[in-house]
This record gives C-alpha cells, sequence and structure tokens, in this order.
C-alpha cells in the first residue's frame, strides 16, 4: 500500500517561496537611553585595568582568607543551588535547539479490529473477501490484525526565523543563569571577607582592651595605695574599679561577638562551628591601594549587568518568535516501513513495504486577537527587560561611585586617628606620672584612660571598615568569577 500525502515538488516549491518571505522578518534591539559616564566623579581612572580583573586568590593574598573562600565556593548551598539552576537551564536550551532538527521515531506495532458488520470497514472488507479476482492469502481476516515495523519523520520547517529565535532565547536564558552562578560567587566570596575582616577587627578590639585593663588595674593599684596614704578618697577608688569593671565586661561582649562571627563564617563556608585561623589586622596596613578602572568595565565585569543584558536578548528573541505567529507554518510528515495483516507476510515479502509523505501548511484565521495579545506582551516584557538593565546599569555605576569616594574617606582617617592615638598615649602616660607625684587628680587620670581606650578602639574599627569597604569595591566591579 503506498499514500503520498501532498506531491512533493510542490511542497518543496512553497517551502522555497516562504523561506524567501522570511529574510524580510528581522528584529532591532532598543538603544540605552541613559549611558554610562565616562568617570566615577573625582576618583582617579587613570588606570586602564580595574582590579576587579584580578583572580580572587591574586586579590586576597592572606592564605587563612583563601582557604575560607575556596571552602564557601565548593560547600555553600547557594553555590549549589546556582550550579543546579544551570543544569536546568542548559537542559532547556537543549530542548529547544532540538526542534530545529527533524524527529525520526522507530516503531514496531500490533494491533487487532473487530470491526462491526454494519461500519464502513466491516462492509467493504466483506465485500472484497466475496471477490472472485481476491487470492486466498490476501482475504481479510476477521477480526482483522496488524503489524507494522518501520520509522516515523516528522519536520516543522524554521520559517520567519521562528524555531532558530526561540533557540536563541533558550541560549540567551541559558547564560543568563551562569551569570547568575557568577554573581552569586562574587556575593558569597564579598561576604566571607566581610565577616572575616569583621572577626580580625574584633581580635584587635579585644587586643586594645586587654591592654588598657592593665592599664587600667596598674592605676587602680596605685589608686588604693595613695587611699591607704591618705591622698585620694573612697570616691576616687570606686571611680577606678567601675572603669574597671565595664572594661572586663565590654571584653565578653567581643568574645561573644567573636564566637558569632566564627559560626557565621563556618556556615558560609558549608561546615559545623570550629575555629579559625586568621591574620591580624596590622598585616593589612600596606593592602589598602585600589584602581577603579573606567565605568565602561562595568559592563564586562558585573555578572547582574551581564545578566540583565542577556535577559534583554532574550525577550528580543521572544518578541521575533512572537511576530512569527502571524504568519503561515509549514510541516512535513513521512513514514516507512513494513505492513501486513499476518506475521507471514510481515517485511518477509516486497507487498508488505509501505511508505507515506505528507506535508501541510497552517496559517491562523481567527486567532489572530490572541496571537496580537501575545505580541503586545512580548513587547511589554522586552521593554521590561530594557528597564532592567538600565537599572543594573545605573545601580552598579552608583555603588561603586559610593565605595570608591568612601575607601579615599577611611583612609584619611584613618591617617588622623593614628596621629591622635600617638597623642593620646602620650596624654595617658602623662597623666599616670603626673598622678604618681601629686600633680594630676585621679579624674584626670581616668579621662584619660578611658579616651585611650576610644581612640584605640576607632581606629580598630576604622581599620576594619576600610578593609571590609575594599571588598565590597572588589564585587561591585565585579570582580570574583572568572570563565575557568
Amino acid at each position: 500500500m503506498k499514500t503520498i500525502l501532498y506531491p512533493v515538488r510542490h511542497i518543496l516549491l512553497g517551502l522555497s517561496l516562504l523561506t524567501v518571505s522570511s529574510c524580510k522578518v528581522y528584529m532591532t534591539t532598543p538603544q540605552v537611553a541613559n549611558p554610562l559616564p565616562s568617570s566615577f566623579g573625582q576618583v582617579s581612572t587613570n588606570d586602564s585595568l580595574t582590579m576587579a580583573a584580578q583572580q580572587w586568590q591574586t586579590f586576597y593574598s592572606d592564605t587563612c582568607l583563601t582557604a575560607l573562600i575556596s571552602a564557601a565556593l565548593q560547600h555553600n548551598p547557594d553555590i549549589q543551588i546556582a550550579m543546579e539552576n544551570i543544569h536546568v537551564a542548559h537542559s532547556m536550551y537543549a530542548t529547544t535547539r532540538s526542534k530545529l532538527f527533524p524527529r525520526i521515531d522507530g516503531v514496531i506495532s500490533a494491533r487487532v479490529d473487530k470491526f462491526g458488520e454494519y461500519t464502513m470497514n466491516g462492509v467493504g472488507n466483506d465485500d472484497t473477501n466475496r471477490s472472485e479476482t481476491l487470492p486466498d492469502d490476501k482475504k481479510l481476516p476477521a477480526p482483522y490484525p496488524e503489524f507494522f515495523t518501520g520509522v516515523n519523520f516528522s519536520w516543522e520547517a524554521n520559517l520567519w526565523g521562528k524555531l532558530s529565535n526561540q533557540r536563541r532565547a533558550s541560549l540567551a536564558r541559558f547564560m543568563a543563569s551562569k551569570e547568575a552562578r557568577h554573581g552569586a560567587s562574587t556575593m558569597l566570596i564579598s561576604n566571607v571577607a566581610e565577616y572575616y575582616y569583621t572577626l580580625i577587627g574584633l581580635d584587635q578590639e579585644k587586643k586594645v582592651l586587654q591592654q588598657n585593663l592593665e592599664l587600667q588595674e596598674m592605676a587602680f593599684d596605685l589608686v588604693k595605695v595613695q587611699k591607704l596614704g591618705g591622698k585620694v578618697t573612697q570616691l576616687g577608688v570606686d571611680q577606678f574599679e567601675s572603669q574597671l569593671l565595664n572594661t572586663r565586661a565590654r571584653l565578653l561582649q567581643v568574645d561573644q561577638q567573636i564566637l558569632v562571627t566564627e559560626s557565621i563564617l563556618n556556615r558560609l563556608a558549608g561546615r559545623y562551628p570550629q575555629s579559625i585561623r586568621r591574620w591580624t589586622i596590622n598585616e593589612y596596613d600596606s593592602i589598602l591601594e585600589i584602581s577603579v578602572g573606567v565605568p565602561d568595565r562595568l559592563i564586562y565585569r558585573r555578572p547582574d549587568v551581564r545578566e540583565a543584558e542577556l535577559s534583554l536578548q532574550a525577550a528580543g528573541a521572544d518578541v521575533a518568535v512572537a511576530r512569527a505567529a502571524f504568519y503561515p507554518g509549514l510541516s512535513l510528515s513521512a513514514a516507512a516501513g513494513f505492513s501486513a495483516f499476518t506475521v507471514s507476510k510481515w517485511f518477509l515479502t516486497p507487498g508488505s513495504a509501505v511508505y507515506s509523505l505528507g506535508g501541510g501548511l497552517t496559517a491562523p484565521i481567527f486567532q489572530r486577537g490572541k496571537i496580537k495579545a501575545l505580541f503586545n506582551a512580548a513587547n511589554a516584557k522586552q521593554r521590561i527587560a530594557m528597564a532592567e538593565y538600565q537599572r543594573s546599569l545605573l545601580s552598579a555605576y552608583q555603588e561603586v561611585y559610593s565605595v570608591a569616594h568612601n575607601h579615599y574617606n577611611l583612609v584619611q582617617q584613618i591617617d588622623l586617628k593614628e596621629q591622635e592615638v600617638a597623642v593620646q598615649r602620650r596624654a595617658s602616660v602623662t597623666s599616670n606620672d603626673l598622678f604618681s607625684v601629686g600633680y594630676a587628680n585621679y579624674l584626670e587620670v581616668i579621662t584619660s584612660q578611658r579616651r585611650l581606650l576610644d581612640v584605640e578602639l576607632e581606629l580598630a574599627h576604622l581599620k576594619r571598615n576600610v578593609l571590609q569597604n575594599r571588598a565590597v569595591l572588589y564585587r561591585a566591579l565585579g570582580g570574583g568569577w572568572s570563565e575557568r
């Protein structure tokens, strides 16, 4: 039995004409209405490179910190989720890409039909069997069995770029998922660095409190001796003791903050609480330089900007797919194999060979309103994607602008605070000396010690803040990921 559903030459002719017509369909991408400035204000951009181009292993030279970051990138659940999202997006892309190619299926089937006497097939089969010219081996049995083995072929032509634009949209979303993973990596690295700097800043606070505690204990012992000699009253002793107790309480608070910060770092690293090896904050005094580069580099380095750009490309491809729905579609189908109603004749004789070939054009008639609505929705989504891309550029620039200026401000504050600490240390030593010989009262000593403690803690806070700010700037510039 041979069946041809549509002349092959007519199908090819229609395909050629529609393919030529499809060249008229194209997509335009909206232009950015608010481009990036050429610089970050007063921040120097003479350097053509940005520190974000450095690998995080190079940017963070602290081996204790890099070990923590490495553990976090391997075991943090957020990174693992981002990786699985990439696998999902890749699978969706592979599915869409396969639509460009013909579908070929192998088929082996068997069925039995019992036709009623008052049906077209029942009457036709009975009439055929009564024919005197019909050989016995070709008479149709009742019930009627049929055995088939062969292949089925189906293919939808890529007219108007519908399938290729679906593939483009899927590819863009797959690439966007990779950028989302890059973004998760940069954020994780930044968070680990910030909490690590909090930890070493707390270590410095603890060191300052312990040093001042020793001075306060010495002063407390001295004032008790002077009370015995009648030089000060019990009020002076109580003032020194109160200050001493306050410093001990602050030490306990810092110990608790250290425990909590270590716990957070271990959680980011995907492990249970344990002691964390670390540098001291003073080892970072020579690692404060920054290089921001030019704003245009944000487009190539920031994962969120790259993700927004890819989402915009996907939305543009979706518009082209929605536009193609207005035009006719062409599909081809074919089948070939062996079919018979007895097993002995099944693919063992030339007479059991069958094939079919068909094709068809489909065009929307009564669904134009629905297609138009979907097209308008796709255009709206493209405009939304454009606005989100513009927003990502604006947010990226403003973040770098504020963080970079904050860095220079913090560096200047540290310089002034170091000078203040040196002066206050000298004042504290002088007040103790004067108090021991009776030229200063206990209030002056207490005030001097309290101020020394405050300025040293302020210096520790500033050093911690400038390191945290540098880590934030590294992330804001798009540092912390690579194509590897």
